[in-house]
């Protein structure tokens, strides 16, 4: 009897956590300053994930991590979406997503949340 209790506490333990953000995340509220349908899809992906998501910059609060996007072509003419997570305050790169923008899918939530999960297996969290 001892022994599952062990085990059912030890389940109940491990479970308790599963729903976490990524340790390097924890902590971090996630700044999505842009109101674009793209910006405002992926604020709900990672909602989904369990991340704070700040739309706003608030001051004197906890260390904040910035979400910045930005399109680049390389050499081949294709076009990529670069995503960063930067620490507010010290310009750290949390995590770094590059991704061509014709692989993301057809519509924005689509592409929010292939975002949200490339961002999520940089830090070791898989969906």
């Amino acid at each position: 009897m001892r022994t599952g209790a062990l085990a059912a506490l030890a389940l109940l333990l491990s479970a308790c956590g599963a729903g976490r953000p990524p340790a390097p995340l924890r902590g971090y509220p996630i700044l999505v300053a842009a109101h674009d349908s793209l910006a405002d899809a992926l604020a709900r992906a990672l909602r989904a994930r369990r991340l704070v998501v700040w739309r706003r910059p608030r001051g004197a609060g906890p260390p904040t991590a910035a979400l910045v996007t930005f399109f680049y072509r390389d050499s081949t003419r294709v076009r990529w979406l670069a995503v960063r997570l930067a620490d507010t305050r010290s310009g750290a790169v949390l995590a770094a997503v590059s991704v061509p923008w014709d692989s993301l899918g057809p519509s924005t939530e689509r592409r929010a949340q292939a975002l949200a999960d490339s961002i999520a297996a940089r830090l070791g969290d898989s969906p």
